[in-house]
């Protein structure tokens, strides 16, 4: 065994493990100060199978259709999800305004060591979706709850940002690892096309 230390180059300050084979560290607001590698935000819409609409308005009662975000060719992390479901006459027990689906839509993460992993399955009702997003944002009251109204043209519309770290605790969200088959989307497994609008946007950074 070599026995090493590392000591820091502005004091004599050295590094210490702990009993428990753990090392103190400190997180900082921001990037280190000498990084040279470059972050940028991004914003896209899930789309169909990755390249197609990216409206959810689609028949997936006996075709399952999926609509998701896919790898590139750099390292990107989604952090936040925000969908919307405009239909007039909505209220939180219907999907839009249809009645409550019978298979729902499938939020899911594939990644090619993972494969398919099923994150949250059964999304039927508008409730449903404002419960994925963990009630957030938090807006009107009785009736309107999480509604906007006149949205749009018309038709209200529920609307909720999943924030991974806020819901399941990922400090920088689920990665999409560059040049692979990575990626994050819903499976439509009823025929949602009968709704007036349905989109869902991620949010996130690439390195």
């Amino acid at each position: 065994m070599i026995k090493t230390k590392i000591v820091g180059t502005r004091n004599s300050n050295e590094l210490r493990v702990n009993g428990d084979g753990s090392i103190d560290v400190f997180i900082i607001p921001q990037p280190p100060a000498d990084a040279e590698q470059l972050t940028l935000p991004i914003a896209e819409y899930m789309k169909l199978n990755g390249t197609g609409t990216t409206s959810f308005l689609i028949d997936g009662s006996v075709t399952n259709q999926d609509f998701y975000v896919a790898a590139k060719d750099y390292d990107v992390y989604i952090n936040t999800i925000v969908f919307e479901i405009a239909d007039a006459g909505a209220t939180l027990t219907k999907f839009g305004n249809l009645a409550a689906l019978t298979n729902g839509l499938d939020f899911y993460y594939f990644n090619q060591t993972q494969a398919r992993y099923v994150i949250e399955s059964g999304l039927k009702s508008n409730y449903d979706f404002i419960k994925l997003a963990n009630f957030e944002p938090s807006f009107g009251t009785a009736a309107n709850a999480f509604q906007l109204t006149n949205a749009i043209s018309s038709a209200e519309a529920y609307v909720g940002t999943i924030d991974l770290e806020d819901v399941f605790g990922l400090q920088w969200g689920l990665k999409l690892r560059a040049n692979s088959t990575d990626r994050i989307g819903f499976t439509v497994k009823d025929n949602i096309s009968a709704i007036d609008a349905m989109t869902i946007k991620v949010y996130g950074i690439r390195v």
